[in-house]
């Protein structure tokens, strides 16, 4: 029973590891992943490494049953995306490895190369790395100044209020992170026709304001101010909420939108503008740093998501 428990307690952390890491990388872009500190790998490098190691640990796996080592093909990480499916294939055959170990063989060490492995030791290294990596990779995203450089997108071609034309485009952007990541609770991808009277809210003018950034005659992503509450009292009260799509991440078009829906606001009946971010987001949480939010709080545990638990910081700024 006792090994039983630990296993579960330590595929939960390497979920909640992976979680993160997946986070952190689902909406990359190629030239993103090319970026790298000076001397050191690419992004796209280091991914690749994280699942080539963990098809080695699966190796070892296969190696403590006594079965044969199954091929994995770990295929070349282009973006994101193809990471996201490198290292959900790869946690896979590790989870399907693990299940084949009998409980008194979960604490044996077993001798590869020149270090001994026992089954949990090798969950416990791959929780580490993924949130090890996960740390360097946001170091690069997040550097200072990051935002400033704008290396990877440049600014949006124009800014307007969102029309119903545009909806099955903002539908796109939103359900690459209802599928991909923890940042929206929402389980399920939306349907345009689900998804118009959301749309519908919002007005041209008044607090209740939805803009979209277009380049080269694409949507790139969307701002918008929402009530916060249906009781009366919150109507000087709004919710924000920014989505840029896959490959139009990393500050110039969130900042672009930022400034105009705010720009928008100014005048209007508006005293509080709240945000709230799924934790871990950096990003997120550098952006709205940048337009004057402060963090009011955090709810724990409040969201449960791909398996687990998710940690949601509210931001606030006076308008």
């Amino acid at each position: 029973m006792a090994a039983a428990t630990d296993l579960a307690l330590a595929l939960a952390e390497a979920e909640a590891a992976r979680a993160r890491l997946i986070e952190t990388i689902a909406s990359l872009d190629a030239a993103t992943l090319a970026r790298s500190r000076p001397g050191g790998w690419t992004l796209g490098r280091v991914l690749q490494h994280l699942a080539e190691a963990e098809a080695i640990y699966v190796r070892l796996l296969a190696h403590m049953r006594g079965a044969e080592a199954p091929g994995i093909d770990t295929a070349p990480i282009v973006d994101g995306a193809s990471a996201v499916a490198a290292l959900r294939a790869t946690r896979a055959r590790v989870v399907h490895a693990v299940a084949g170990i009998a409980d008194d063989s979960l604490y044996r060490l077993v001798r590869f190369g020149h270090e001994e492995y026992s089954a949990l030791s090798i969950l416990e290294n791959i929780a580490h790395h993924d949130d090890e990596h996960r740390e360097q990779i946001e170091q690069i995203l997040y550097a200072p100044g990051r935002l400033e450089e704008g290396r990877t997108e440049r600014r949006p071609d124009a800014l307007r209020p969102a029309r119903a034309k545009d909806l099955p485009r903002l539908v796109e952007i939103y359900n690459h992170y209802v599928r991909t990541t923890a940042i929206t609770f929402d389980l399920e991808p939306w349907t345009v026709g689900q998804r118009r009277p959301w749309l519908e809210q919002f007005r041209e003018t008044g607090p209740h304001r939805l803009l979209v950034a277009e380049r080269d005659g694409l949507v790139v992503g969307y701002a918008g101010s929402h009530r916060f509450r249906d009781k009366a009292a919150y109507d000087t009260t709004v919710e924000t909420t920014i989505y840029c799509a896959p490959g139009a991440t990393g500050g110039r078009i969130g900042k672009a939108l930022y400034d105009a829906l705010f720009a928008a606001l100014t005048g209007e009946d508006v005293h509080l503008a709240v945000a709230g971010i799924t934790l871990p987001n950096p990003a997120s949480i550098a952006l709205h740093e940048r337009f004057g939010f402060v963090r009011s709080g955090i709810m724990h545990a409040v969201g449960r998501k791909f398996g687990r638990y998710w940690d949601v910081a509210w931001y606030e700024k006076r308008l």
